[in-house]
C-alpha cells in the first residue's frame, strides 16, 4: 500500500524491484516512468482543491526497505496547480504545471530528456501550489523581515528599560516628599527644609527670556539662509559657523557668557546675561530646525505664489512659514527643554546658591528682575546633592524628578504639537 500521511501520497522506487509493485515500501516500482504511469491511470488517489492530500513524494530506495531511511528534503521540487485548467507552465514555484495531468506528461518529458536523474536515496516532489499563494523565496524574506523586526524591537526595548529603571528609581526615592507644599514652598533652614518654588520659578524665569531672544533670531537666520542667502563663501562660512557652534561643550558657553555679556556688555551676574548665554548656545537648534522645516516645503507652493504677482517675502510670509510652522515648533520647544536642564552657561553668568523670596503675593510670582541673581532648578540639584549637608534623600530625588519631569513634559508637548499640525496639513 501507499504510505499516507496528513498531507502527502509517498510511493517507492527501486530498480531492483520486482516489474510488479504498487508504490509501497514493500513492492516499490521499478522506474520513474512506471510510477508516473501508474499515477496517471489511477485517479483515486490524485490530489485536488479539495483533498488533504497536497503532495506526491516519490522516494528512490537505495537498499533493502528495512533499511530505509526518510530523506531530510527533497532533492527535486516541482509545483502543480490543480485548480488551473488552462496550459502552460514548467513546474516551477513561480509558474507551475496547470493540474495534474500536464504535471505528470512535465516530469515524464524531463525524466526521459535526461534532465530529471534521481539517484539512490534521492526524493522527487510534487507539490500543489495555488498561484496566489506565498512562495518559499517570499516566505524566506517574511522570516528575515519577522526576526528583524524583534531584533530590532529588542534594541528598542534595551533602550527604553534602562530609562524607565531609571525614572522609577528616581520616583520611587523621592514619593516622600513630593506633594503641593514641595513645589509651592521656597527652601528653608539652610536648603535642608522646605520646597523647590524659587529655582523652579528662576528656571521659567530663565527659559522664557532665552526663549524670547533666541527665538526670533533663530528664526530669522534659518529663513534667510534658505530662502534669501545663495550658495557662496559667506553662506558657507554661515553653515560651518552654525554646525561648529552646536558642537560646542556647555562648559565653554559658560565662559563665553562671562566674557561676552558679564564683562563686555557690562550686564553683570544676572537673569539677563545667563538668558543671553543659554539663547548662544541654543541658537544652532533653532535656526537649523527652521532651515530643514523650510526646506521641506515644496518649490512648486513658491513658484504657484510667485506666478500669481507676489513677491519673496510675500510667498514666505503667507505659503512658505505657515506651512513649516511644525517643524520651527519643534526646533523651539527643543530648545525650552535643553535650557532648562543645562547648569554650566548659568553656573558663572547668574545662577546662586541662595536668594530668598516672598512666600506669597505678586511678589513671590515675579520675584527676579532682568538684572537680578536668580536661583535655578538644576545648580539647586547641583546644591542640595553636593554642597548643603543633611538634605533629605527624597528632596534631593524629588528636585531631579521635578527637573526630569519638565524636561519630559515639553518635549511631549513637542511631539503632540507636531502630531496635530501634521494631521492637519492638506498635503
Amino acid at each position: 500500500m501507499t504510505e499516507h500521511h496528513s498531507d502527502r501520497l509517498e510511493y517507492f522506487i527501486s530498480a531492483s524491484a520486482p516489474n510488479a509493485g504498487d508504490g509501497s515500501i514493500e513492492r516499490p516500482w521499478r522506474s520513474f516512468n512506471d510510477a508516473l504511469e501508474a499515477i496517471g491511470c489511477d485517479e483515486s488517489g490524485a490530489f485536488d482543491a479539495t483533498s488533504s492530500h497536497r503532495e506526491y513524494e516519490f522516494v528512490f530506495l537505495s537498499g533493502p526497505a528495512a533499511s530505509f531511511q526518510p530523506p531530510a528534503r527533497a532533492q527535486h521540487q516541482f509545483y502543480v496547480n490543480v485548480d488551473q485548467h488552462v496550459g502552460g507552465g514548467d513546474g516551477s514555484e513561480l509558474t507551475p504545471w496547470s493540474g495534474l495531468t500536464a504535471a505528470i506528461d512535465g516530469l515524464k518529458s524531463l525524466s526521459d530528456e535526461g534532465r530529471l536523474k534521481p539517484k539512490a536515496g534521492e526524493c522527487v516532489r510534487l507539490s500543489h501550489r495555488q498561484v496566489f499563494s506565498s512562495t518559499s523565496v517570499e516566505q524566506k524574506k517574511e522570516r528575515r523581515e519577522t526576526i528583524a523586526r524583534y531584533t530590532f524591537l529588542g534594541m528598542a526595548m534595551m533602550l527604553v528599560l534602562p530609562v524607565v529603571a531609571i525614572l522609577s528609581y528616581l520616583f520611587l526615592q523621592a514619593w516622600p516628599a513630593l506633594g503641593p507644599t514641595f513645589f509651592f514652598d521656597n527652601p528653608r533652614q539652610g536648603m535642608t527644609e522646605g520646597g523647590i518654588w524659587a529655582p523652579l520659578i528662576g528656571t521659567f524665569f530663565l527659559v522664557l527670556t532665552s526663549l524670547v531672544i533666541a527665538a526670533p533670531i533663530g528664526i530669522l537666520a534659518g529663513v534667510y539662509l534658505n530662502e534669501y542667502a545663495g550658495d557662496n563663501w559667506f553662506t558657507r562660512i554661515v553653515h560651518l559657523a552654525v554646525v561648529n557652534l552646536a558642537g560646542v561643550p556647555s562648559i565653554v558657553h559658560g565662559l563665553f557668557g562671562v566674557g561676552a555679556f558679564v564683562y563686555f556688555a557690562n550686564m553683570n551676574r544676572s537673569l539677563l546675561a545667563a538668558s543671553c548665554t543659554v539663547a548662544v548656545m541654543t541658537l544652532p537648534v533653532i535656526i537649523t530646525s527652521t532651515k530643514e522645516a523650510l526646506a521641506a516645503v515644496p518649490v512648486s507652493f513658491r513658484e504657484a505664489c510667485w506666478n500669481l504677482g507676489a513677491s519673496r517675502w510675500q510667498t514666505i510670509r503667507t505659503i512658505v512659514l505657515p506651512n513649516s510652522f511644525t517643524g520651527i515648533l519643534t526646533g523651539v520647544i527643543l530648545q525650552v527643554s535643553r535650557a532648562a536642564g543645562e547648569t554650566a552657561p548659568i553656573l558663572f553668568t547668574g545662577a546662586v546658591f541662595f536668594v530668598p523670596i516672598p512666600d506669597s503675593g505678586v511678589e513671590s510670582l515675579v520675584p527676579y528682575g532682568l538684572s537680578d541673581r536668580f536661583m535655578a532648578l538644576s545648580y539647586h540639584l547641583w546644591t542640595v546633592s553636593t554642597q548643603v549637608q543633611n538634605v533629605p534623600k527624597s528632596v534631593q530625588f524629588g528636585t531631579a524628578v521635578v527637573l526630569i519631569g519638565l524636561v519630559l513634559a515639553v518635549n511631549s508637548l513637542s511631539i503632540g504639537a507636531r502630531v496635530y499640525l501634521r494631521s492637519r496639513k492638506k498635503w
